[in-house]
């Protein structure tokens, strides 16, 4: 396996090579949070200094335009395969700031169990799907959670991409129907662009039944949700599901402390039932044993998805704890 400098000057001198007249971005040292153009020209510059390990990866354009960017990490052939999901919620920025230090991680960690970690398994992440609206709630809106289409003659703006996807997505009911509310799920499945395409692409890229992991990044209620948000009612290898989970919970307690819960969402968030999640997605349609969400801690009561930006980084190692552990745990069950 190459031998990697775990300092992050290799990033920088590889920065200080572009091209001159380039447009100059802040190097990601996660003590801010990045724009999509600083995720994205930090992505180049792992691609270009690591070619034989990280494959950059398109899923397919926005409404507005905007490439949907990932990256692939492979550090041994033939390997089960991991699939994060993050910045579905443009608000929720905290997602994509943990996305680019788990890569970095992933790549120049010595830590022996993060290179164990590493070395299980391709790595396939996507730190922003909801492109559109994580550039508009950096440049209009802090807050803002939807995509940017507007929705035919109501004028209102954007659906939730987390209603979009195809498992029961006919069975949303009352408020998720208004074009105006945050959890709007669109006309119909698949109808905005991001979702089709995110599927699509993992349909047609990724060799059938190799993903065995599926996250979906979300912030901010610091817990790790099992399928299903459409019913209390249980999934068929629940406590499996809950034995992964509990591992990434006591994992990411050994470091600071810090408690998730776990559980199904419709019994850990106790909110009104809802449909089209991408986990639910993963977990029924594409049958992935694991599929999670996982929800990042918030910035309290007052303003969830407005985490101090000294705190990113205690998150983000924490998130690399939780993974390790998890994934130790399902290696234990042979899934991986």
């Amino acid at each position: 396996m190459q031998s990697f400098d775990y300092e992050q000057r290799n990033v920088k001198e590889c920065e200080k090579k572009k091209n001159k007249n380039s447009k100059k971005y802040r190097p990601i040292d996660w003590s801010f949070y990045p724009t999509l153009d600083e995720i994205y020209n930090w992505l180049d510059l792992i691609i270009r200094k690591w070619p034989n390990i990280v494959t950059g990866f398109n899923i397919g354009y926005s409404y507005e335009g905007r490439l949907i960017r990932g990256v692939r990490l492979s550090f041994k052939p033939e390997k089960k395969a991991i699939f994060i999901e993050s910045n579905i919620h443009a608000r929720e920025w905290i997602t994509s700031a943990a996305c680019t230090y788990l890569i970095f991680e992933l790549l120049f960690s010595r830590d022996y169990e993060v290179r164990r970690m590493a070395n299980r398994l391709d790595w396939w992440i996507v730190p922003v799907l909801n492109v559109d609206g994580f550039v508009y709630s950096h440049e209009k809106e802090r807050l803002w959670r939807k995509s940017r289409r507007p929705i035919s003659d109501c004028g209102c703006i954007g659906v939730d991409l987390n209603r979009n996807f195809e498992y029961l997505w006919g069975q949303i009911l009352g408020i998720k129907h208004d074009p105006c509310s945050d959890q709007y799920g669109g006309t119909h499945p698949l109808s905005e662009p991001e979702v089709e395409q995110l599927t699509k692409f993992i349909n047609s890229n990724i060799p059938e039944g190799s993903i065995k992991i599926y996250i979906a990044l979300h912030s901010a209620a610091q817990a790790i949700l099992l399928p299903w948000t459409h019913t209390r009612e249980l999934p068929v290898d629940y406590d499996r599901l809950m034995y992964v989970a509990k591992a990434f919970a006591d994992a990411v307690f050994s470091r600071f402390y810090t408690k998730y819960r776990y559980g199904t969402s419709a019994n850990i968030l106790k909110c009104e039932e809802y449909y089209g999640t991408s986990k639910d997605w993963a977990y029924a349609v594409k049958a992935i044993p694991i599929a999670f969400t996982i929800e990042l801690p918030g910035g309290g009561r007052k303003a969830p998805f407005e985490l101090p930006k000294g705190a990113i980084l205690r998150v983000c190692l924490e998130l690399l704890d939780g993974l390790v552990g998890m994934i130790d745990a399902i290696k234990t069950l042979e899934i991986i």
